[in-house]
């Protein structure tokens, strides 16, 4: 999907729908739902690490907040 400045892409949910979890945000980048759709797993088997990761590029692509980095 394209998104342009000003367009929403997230809500916060009630802490009763999040597990009891404080309000926060998941931000990740996907080329290929692979049919998917709605949710697309947050955590994978070792084994398919490189595959996640070809799939699912670093968000600070986008984000830029090099602290928060994924370590490769």
């Amino acid at each position: 999907d394209v998104v342009k400045k000003g367009d929403v892409i997230a809500e916060f949910g009630i802490p009763f729908e999040n597990g009891q979890w404080p309000p926060h945000l998941h931000f990740q980048i996907i080329k290929d739902m692979q049919g998917k759709r709605g949710d697309y797993p947050g955590v994978c088997a070792y084994s398919e690490r490189e595959t996640y990761l070809n799939n699912c590029p670093d968000a600070n692509l986008l984000l830029g907040m090099m602290e928060l980095a994924v370590q490769k």
